[in-house]
């Protein structure tokens, strides 16, 4: 062997060493100019659970990323003009302190990030405000070092961006209780105050026209909050009624259809003897909903999810169930109706814990709301499917389906983590894209079931938390922003990665991140729909005069409200009113003259038609379905008569 063979045999190994090793860092040559990546570094630990939030504080037009650690820091990051870094970072320790946390704590320099924020204009006041949940699990040992931080709900406010300043609100942070954290199953007082693992929610739940707060945390209560931090009416929430808290985050929605939101909270409580364990829906003012709780077989880390999987115009309930050690029947997806009774075909039974939250969303293009979950916990990575099911339970067609991520790491784990729903590729089909436990990047599969292929959703280490998708830039295409982290050493700085991707802003997502929305409400609001009968006959007496009246009504068999007005086909024909919004219903008086139908004073023995009354309507600009709805008027004149028929009671009892 010459030393010019040596020479090219090492060259060539060492290329394949660094193409082995760098496949993680570098784009495939066939996307190479459609796929992007920029990585941010962050100062302290990597990201884990926490999904981030995107918002636009300053009102440039960029979104700022806001993400979390589980050292208890809180970053921004924005863009300059030219590229993106940390423009404001914040150990939550030092608020939580500086109001009176307890310093017993193991470690009081930092807390624990677990969450992803909600952000929203709490006060309507057209500035942004970030909601935080810190602290995690007290009593949590797989992370060394995490258990017994002080925890709780901070908020803090947009200020300035040159240089960027946040603010925390007064009369937060909230709700300073220790109750667990030590002694069998951490249910003694530790001397910190309590952490929250899911993330906060935010609505207007009592109708002020403010946004309330809404958390549960391992406190053993359940917390809303007006944005100053005083507690609405009727809150918290603790023993009897709950005698645990959990781990999910809450849900937001309309099950009643009463006009104000409902709250679902599902829990690790139980109501005497585990289990079953209890998901709660609560009216705004603390009453329990009629039908409610309901019961599953194992607890909750899983966040429930709203929508109309079933298509008869009311929000239903999904959530997954594990992964409580001493309790078996973890593998489950409950769906239950808006009034406690489970759907037909739930719940599903999976191949393992199902600690995972759903995501709602069309993913077959049917125009019907599916349900997507991962399978598998974190202490186990057994299962490693990812399921789908029609509303009905009824698999879609390709699921369960066994993604895996375009790396050599942690292809084959379980899939813990929220997934994602977008088209974020430009192909009219909604992907679906989930992370495995540990992966080095984003899985992403159709709505078929088949492996979608994009490998530059790939990272550089490992990957704990779900994703982003949003146009985060206003470039009218969509970006993908995950945290995770820039190395490999277990002590490893924290990252932000971010993808531009091929799909426009106007792409399908049903489902673009962990709870759905920025108020991490999780909830596939029902549509307008507009209704008005197909006709209306009005019974006219002869000696009534000429005019002939009758009421109509048109409805919103969805949600929303609708902009609505009418037009009639004659002049002969009024309505009152003629346009309005409608949340539910609205009952209009019509009135016919008779001089257009005919001779005044003349008895006719049929229905005449008189014209239509033409109902359209609106929701944000658009024509809402059903819209336009048109109702054909007919009317009677005859002698007309009230005729009493005699009612004969019978006693049957014998």
């Amino acid at each position: 062997m010459t030393s010019k063979t040596i020479v090219r045999i090492v060259i060539l190994s060492i290329l394949l060493l660094l193409l082995g090793f760098g496949l993680w860092q570098v784009s495939s040559p066939s996307h190479a100019a459609t796929m992007e990546r920029t990585i941010v570094p962050l100062s302290g630990e990597r990201i884990k659970h926490g999904s981030a939030g995107v918002a636009d504080f300053d009102g440039d037009g960029y979104k700022e990323i806001v993400i979390g650690g589980p050292d208890g820091m809180l970053y921004v990051v924005a863009h300059n003009g030219s590229g993106w870094s940390v423009v404001w970072s914040r150990q939550v320790a030092g608020d939580l302190n500086a109001n009176g946390a307890p310093a017993s704590c193991a470690d009081t320099t930092q807390s624990d990030i677990r969450s992803a924020p909600a952000i929203g204009d709490l006060t309507g006041d057209g500035t942004l405000e970030i909601v935080v949940t810190t602290g995690g699990d007290p009593g949590r040992s797989g992370d060394p070092g995490t258990a017994h931080r002080n925890g709780g709900v901070l908020v803090y406010t947009y200020k300035a961006d040159s240089p960027w300043e946040f603010s925390l609100v007064p009369g937060w942070p909230m709700p300073k209780l220790d109750i667990i954290g030590l002694g069998a199953g951490a249910s003694d007082p530790d001397g910190c105050w309590d952490g929250i693992w899911g993330s906060p929610a935010l609505s207007d739940i009592d109708g002020d026209s403010d946004l309330e707060i809404i958390v549960e945390g391992f406190d053993r209560r359940l917390h809303v909050y007006h944005h100053d931090g005083t507690y609405v009416d009727g809150w918290p929430i603790g023993y009897p009624t709950v005698y645990r808290g959990g781990w999910a985050s809450p849900a937001v929605g309309d099950l009643d259809q009463d006009g104000l939101p409902e709250i679902i909270f599902a829990t690790d409580s139980y109501p005497k003897k585990e289990p079953p364990y209890l998901l709660f829906a609560f009216n705004g003012d603390g009453t329990i909903l009629p039908g409610f709780p309901v019961e599953a077989e194992q607890n909750m880390q899983s966040s429930p999810a709203l929508g109309d999987i079933d298509g008869d115009g009311w929000l239903d309930i999904v959530v997954g169930t594990g992964t409580h050690h001493k309790s078996t029947n973890g593998n489950r997806v409950y769906a239950w109706d808006h009034e406690g009774n489970l759907l037909d075909g739930w719940p599903k039974i999976t191949g393992g814990n199902m600690p995972a939250s759903p995501a709602l969303g069309d993913i077959d293009g049917d125009g019907e709301l599916e349900v997507v979950i991962g399978c598998g916990s974190e202490p186990d990575g057994t299962c490693q499917y990812l399921y789908a099911w029609d509303g009905d339970g009824t698999p879609v067609p390709g699921f369960p389906a066994m993604p895996t991520t375009n790396s050599w790491n942690h292809v084959n784990e379980a899939m813990p983590y929220p997934v994602v729903l977008a088209d974020y590729d430009n192909d009219s089909l909604v992907e679906i894209m989930v992370v495995h436990r540990g992966s080095f990047g984003i899985a992403s599969i159709h709505g078929n079931g088949v492996q979608a292929d994009d490998p530059e959703l790939v990272t550089r280490y490992s990957l704990l938390s779900s994703p982003v998708v949003d146009d985060i830039d206003s470039d009218g295409m969509l970006e993908i922003i995950i945290g995770g982290t820039a190395s490999e050493s277990l002590d490893a700085n924290g990252a932000v990665y971010i993808w531009d991707v091929l799909g426009p802003s106007n792409s399908a997502l049903p489902w673009p991140m962990f709870r759905r929305d920025m108020q991490r409400n999780a909830v596939v609001e029902l549509l307008p729909e507009l209704e008005s009968p197909d006709e209306l006959r009005i019974f006219h007496d002869i000696d009534a005069g000429n005019t002939a009246t009758t009421s109509m009504v048109i409805s919103n068999k969805g949600g929303g409200e609708i902009q609505w007005q009418l037009e009639t086909s004659s002049p002969q024909i009024t309505v009152d009113p003629t346009s309005g919004t409608l949340t539910k219903e609205a009952i209009l008086e019509v009135s016919v003259v008779l001089t257009s139908v005919t001779a005044s004073g003349t008895s006719k023995t049929a229905w005449l038609p008189a014209g239509t009354i033409t109902a359209t309507g609106t929701f944000e600009g658009q024509s809402v379905s059903g819209s336009p709805r048109t109702t054909m008027v007919y009317v009677y004149v005859a002698d007309l008569h009230n005729i009493f028929l005699p009612v004969i009671l019978r006693d049957i009892s014998y």
